[in-house]
């Protein structure tokens, strides 16, 4: 059990740290582009869901127990999308002029956590069905 807390906490490390950089440059890159910060937070909120996503199945995916439902997945990036987005606009909004960056890190890490709490329930599921029983 020990060899799996420390696989499920460098893959939250890693999601996590994968939201807050690619949210941060998408916001970095977009902000000179697009004036709408709301459009700015959604693009590096959508970035930092799926680039967790795909950080999460390469860490956890090893196993080949870990396969996620298409369905449930398009549903949790969608719910991370939009719960990512807003959020971190509205706290990063509570400044008088954020920069981009800022717009989209917070962006991005919060839609990160939120995949990052889908895989890993997912993840752990999967491994709690396939041990047999004593």
């Amino acid at each position: 059990m020990q060899h799996n807390s420390a696989v499920i906490t460098a893959s939250v490390f890693a999601m996590l740290l994968a939201g807050v950089v690619s949210g941060g440059v998408a916001g970095l890159v977009l902000g000179s582009v697009l004036a709408s910060q709301i459009a700015v937070a959604f693009i590096c909120a959508f970035i930092g869901a799926v680039l967790a996503l795909v950080i999460g199945n390469a860490i956890l995916g090893r196993d080949a127990e870990f396969a996620i439902p298409s369905g449930v997945m398009i549903w949790n990036v969608i719910i991370a999308l939009w719960l990512g987005a807003l959020a971190g606009h509205e706290l990063s909004v509570d400044l008088r002029d954020p920069p981009a960056t800022l717009v989209g890190a917070l962006s991005g890490v919060l839609a990160a956590v939120l995949i990052g709490s889908f895989v890993i329930t997912i993840y752990t599921l999967r491994n709690r069905l396939s041990v047999p029983k004593s």
